[in-house]
């Protein structure tokens, strides 16, 4: 069973990483029409998490992969905002914005884990 600090770290991470993430959405940083909020956080989400890859364990592990970082990078907003895009049938900036956030999000998680992660 697990116990009740494992969901406190979960609980005050997810405050934590929503609010940053409601941060940067309420900016609405748009470039030529795409959506870049959820770009910014999902490579930003990416970095850190390749950062501190294997750094923590138990609470903090829970505070800030599954609590922060869960709640601040979004999977959700991406389909979104993806799928309104092929709706409006603006399929060049749907490709570049689907390609964007996974190939981006996945270079910047590789940069976090192999520069910061020398030993």
């Amino acid at each position: 069973m697990t116990s009740l600090s494992s969901y406190l770290a979960i609980i005050i991470g997810a405050i934590i990483g929503a609010s940053l993430r409601y941060a940067v959405s309420i900016l609405q940083f748009n470039f030529m029409g795409l959506p870049l909020s959820t770009i910014i956080v999902n490579v930003f989400g990416s970095l850190i998490a390749g950062i501190f890859l294997n750094k923590f364990s138990g609470n903090s592990y829970l505070l800030i992969y599954i609590g922060i970082l869960g709640s601040f990078t979004t999977l959700s907003s991406f389909n979104i905002e993806f799928f309104n895009l092929l709706t409006n049938q603006l399929y060049f900036k749907s490709f570049v914005f689907f390609f964007t956030n996974i190939l981006i999000s996945f270079l910047f998680f590789l940069i976090g884990f192999y520069f910061f992660n020398k030993n």
